[in-house]
């Protein structure tokens, strides 16, 4: 639920909370019966209130970002709810999401993949040169997957988003990796003809997924970006809306 569709009800349940108090007093000298009713109607609506301002309060929080610089400045974090759409909780961590909705996507998914007559490899590898050139650039927010392709700049987590919003359209699995003040994608291919010798990859249920730093302009799908599994903060399944146990993923390079 949109913020401020939680303010405005939070500000009608005081003007309905306000309205009874003002009924209690006024029936203050009728009936006893009526009197009683109209102060269990106050207790009611304040006591609804006061429940009210604690959910929404204890569901705000900071989030985490994801950017490659060690140092955030102040006030950069972004206040959420955690009931909002594409907000994650993983290892005691608060991280905001942004993906693209399903269709937004799919003329960009499917022009980057003409020609490769669903060539795994071919595809992804089509979609990952388009995000990895487009031009770093950071704001500290998760910014959306339209928007890094309307603005063409993006940092690690405008650009995993993107990333992973194009192979929605397409239908391929994937993970997002979280490391300190980073995150990149690992994608599932069955397909490994075009992958580089010596690809990084993590098997996952039995599953190979293999890197895709999305940072790094011009680089390969499985090749290695210096991320080894004991920096790993978590990893998240999207489509499942699950973390991962993090020690069922093993990693190799092969």
């Amino acid at each position: 639920m949109d913020l401020w569709i939680k303010i405005v009800l939070l500000l009608l349940i005081a003007a309905l909370v306000y309205r009874e108090i003002l009924k209690s007093a006024a029936q203050h000298h009728e009936r006893p019966v009526q009197k009683v009713k109209a102060s269990f109607m106050s207790l009611v609506m304040v006591g609804t209130l006061v429940g009210a301002f604690t959910y929404l309060g204890m569901s705000m929080t900071w989030i985490e970002t994801r950017d490659l610089r060690p140092i955030i400045p102040k006030n950069s974090p972004q206040m959420v709810s955690l009931f909002d759409r594409g907000v994650i909780e993983l290892e005691g961590m608060v991280i905001k999401t942004n993906l693209a909705e399903k269709g937004e996507l799919s003329t960009l998914a499917n022009e980057l993949s003409k020609g490769c007559n669903n060539d795994q490899g071919c595809e992804v590898q089509k979609m990952f040169d388009y995000v990895t050139n487009i031009p770093y650039k950071t704001d500290y927010t998760s910014r959306n997957a339209k928007k890094v392709v309307e603005s063409n700049w993006g940092d690690c987590d405008d650009k995993s988003n993107l990333f992973a919003s194009l192979l929605n359209e397409k239908g391929y699995e994937y993970r997002f990796v979280y490391v300190p003040h980073h995150v990149f994608v690992v994608v599932h291919l069955s397909d490994t003809d075009d992958l580089p010798f010596l690809s990084a990859k993590l098997n996952i249920e039995g599953k190979n997924f293999y890197y895709a730093e999305t940072t790094s302009e011009g680089a390969k799908i499985g090749e290695f970006n210096g991320q080894f599994p004991h920096s790993f903060e978590g990893i998240y399944d999207m489509k499942r809306n699950k973390p991962e146990e993090l020690k069922n993923a093993k990693f190799s390079i092969v």
